[in-house]
């Protein structure tokens, strides 16, 4: 279905540039029937052709490749399976019907259902205030208290005639106390009311991090290390980490000492990363609104500490010649870096999912490719996304997926070609580690890493699809799979 899109796209473009098929076929170095083929969905644009067209027409690449469209596309699957419209039965594989015919209507309802989804989570967090809020029970007993005394005041002005004048001065003092003490309890309401509207979460701190991720297409130059070596030996890395380590009081908590050699080596990273990139890091939290909140803040730190720290033990050069030599192996890199497979695989997405406009697919650069990090209950501690595979917000993803069969076999790296409903196909590599060091009497946790690449991203690494080879179906989760004869359904879908 992105095919489909692209080629549309590409048509768009040029004829809003003012330029014949010939010209711009021209331009990328293929015939105008190609490209009129292409143009009309008959034929599929290989990523270089994408690319070179996105060159010609000074297009972003993520406009002509489809990737804002899968984005916007599964926006409005989402939408379908809401339960509030439920009754309508609508088909969330239309959603790229909808795009293709009117892009416009499409993007307006996303934007349309973001915001109601918005003010119904400031609802729910002003709700959640109102009802386990302290200062809000003490302040309406507040208001009430000092209404019942200005009442009973004013009945007695009212109904007794008898009063002197000293009495009559001393109850409109009482008067004018509790009216003042009242304006100021009002006041206090109001500025809390303020105050929660504008920091109730409209989303979660998760999504607004991978969302700050995802948009930058999982890179950040500025955590990257400019005068990095193409060689870079474990032993030199590490002297380079002390010496970061030691021009700042940073620490690296909840990183212990003694979950492995790979583990111990990234937590130095982390310590290093927290000296070099400090300022840095709140630079780039500053720079985007929705990473201020408290939560949001915290999780967005850990992250950036977590992708300068992949940086200095991984530099982009020394990895991307050694992944060239290796097929993108992760263990092989793994091994060769001394770090862990989980951090290798984060890195290679940071590396691999292009931003918006890059062009992911050259030759010497990493496979395009998403990250997944999940703990033994499936729940998604990390995740760097590309475009075409969103992760449902709603419950756990699909049981089939191999990093939840990774967890079952700790140390094991696991490989699966697993297609979707809608066809697209993807190569998983998973493997699970154990997490901190063991204890008596006590389970050890358990994490499981997934490198997710495109079918076609993985035919230049070792993971390449083998002719023929089957694939297995799979889904995003039970809810939105439109799969009806999975003997693994533990959920009945939102649709049909």
């Amino acid at each position: 279905m992105a095919v489909e899109m692209t080629g549309l796209r590409i048509r768009e473009r040029r004829l809003a540039a003012g330029l014949r098929q010939g010209e711009l076929a021209e331009r990328i170095g293929i015939s105008p029937s190609y490209l009129n083929l292409i143009e009309r969905n008959k034929r599929r644009a290989s990523p270089d052709i994408v690319r070179r067209a996105a060159e010609a027409l000074g297009a972003p690449l993520a406009e002509l490749d489809g990737a804002l469209e899968r984005r916007l596309a599964d926006r409005l699957a989402e939408i379908a399976t809401e339960p509030d419209f439920a009754d309508l039965a609508l088909d969330p594989a239309s959603a790229r019907e909808l795009l293709g015919r009117h892009p416009g209507w499409g993007r307006a309802l996303a934007r349309a259902w973001r915001a109601r989804r918005e003010a119904d989570r400031a609802v729910e967090a002003l709700s959640d205030r109102l009802t386990h809020d302290p200062f809000v029970s003490e302040a309406m007993h507040g208001m009430l208290t000092r209404i019942a005394a200005l009442r009973s005041t004013s009945e007695i002005l009212e109904q007794v005639e008898d009063i002197d004048d000293a009495q009559r001065r001393r109850f409109h003092g009482i008067l004018a106390q509790e009216s003042a003490n009242l304006t100021e309890v009002a006041e206090s309401l109001t500025q809390f009311f303020d105050r929660a509207h504008r920091d109730a979460e409209t989303s979660s701190p998760a999504e607004d991090v991978e969302e700050a991720f995802l948009e930058a297409g999982n890179r950040f130059e500025a955590l990257e290390d400019p005068a990095a070596p193409a060689q870079a030996r474990p032993e030199a890395v590490d002297a380079a980490l002390r010496a970061w380590a030691a021009g700042g009081d940073a620490t690296a908590p909840g990183d212990a000492p003694d979950e492995g050699p790979g583990a111990r080596r990234w937590a130095r990273a982390r310590a290093a990363a927290q000296a070099r990139y400090g300022k840095v890091i709140d630079g780039l939290i500053a720079a985007r609104p929705r990473l201020a909140r408290d939560a949001a803040h915290r999780r967005a730190r850990a992250a950036f500490e977590g992708y300068a720290a992949d940086a200095l033990l991984l530099p982009a050069p020394a990895i991307t010649a050694a992944g060239l030599v290796a097929g993108w192996d992760v263990d092989a890199l793994a091994a060769r870096f001394e770090a862990p497979f989980a951090a290798v695989a984060r890195r290679l997405a940071s590396l691999g999912g292009g931003a918006p406009g890059a062009a992911a697919e050259a030759e010497d650069a990493a496979p395009r490719c998403a990250f997944v990090r999940v703990n033994a209950a499936g729940l998604a501690l990390e995740r760097r996304l590309l475009p075409e595979i969103a992760l449902p917000r709603h419950g756990a993803a699909c049981p089939l997926w191999a990093v939840y069969r990774a967890l079952s076999s700790p140390g094991r790296t696991l490989r699966q070609l697993a297609e979707f409903p809608s066809g697209e196909r993807f190569v998983f590599v998973a493997r699970a580690e154990p997490v901190g060091p063991p204890r008596w009497g006590g389970m050890q946790p358990v994490e499981a890493a997934l490198l997710a690449l495109p079918a076609e991203a993985a035919m230049a690494s070792v993971y390449a699809p083998r002719p023929r080879e089957p694939a297995e179906p799979v889904g995003p989760n039970c809810r939105v799979c439109t799969r009806g004869d999975c003997r693994w359904r533990a959920e009945d879908p939102l649709t049909g």
